[in-house]
């Protein structure tokens, strides 16, 4: 899709949706100047032009039991595609996250787990769906870039 031309009120709108996806639009209204109805009018635009492509929760995934969280860098064997990696990835419980890189290895994945036991599973899961190598790293802490 073509970029879409935003003005600072749209631009507002975005940042108090990343805040908070369920905001009222009354309460977004009043951040950005504008009437609820004025409000919702621009998140409908912002979500047809296809800036705004869902809300989803935020979920702390230590208190669903996955208190090991890491990154997997993975490269395939030649004879794997990417697609085909994806798709089996994606399927594994742990997995939160798939992002296709450029660089040293082809995938970069963020798992959580619920022990060592599990990333292990997982990362051998990886293995035998065509991951040549892969490259753990476990995380010890996030912190919140706003």
């Amino acid at each position: 899709m073509a970029s879409t031309a935003l003005d600072d009120t749209d631009v507002e709108i975005v940042n108090a949706l990343v805040e908070n996806g369920r905001a009222s639009f009354a309460a977004i209204g009043a951040r950005v100047g504008l009437s609820p109805h004025g409000a919702a009018d621009r998140v409908r635009r912002l979500q047809r032009a296809g800036v705004v492509t869902g809300f989803t929760a935020t979920v702390d995934m230590g208190r669903m039991g996955r208190t090991l969280e890491a990154f997997v860098d993975v490269q395939l064997s030649p004879e794997t595609t990417p697609e085909a990696f994806e798709a089996a990835a994606q399927a594994l419980p742990a997995v939160r996250e798939i992002a296709f890189v450029t660089g040293r290895y082809d995938h970069h994945l963020r798992v959580a787990c619920q022990g060592a036991d599990e990333l292990d599973a997982t990362v051998r899961a990886m293995r035998r769906a065509g991951a040549a190598q892969t490259e753990t790293r476990i995380v010890l802490r996030v912190s919140d870039p706003r």
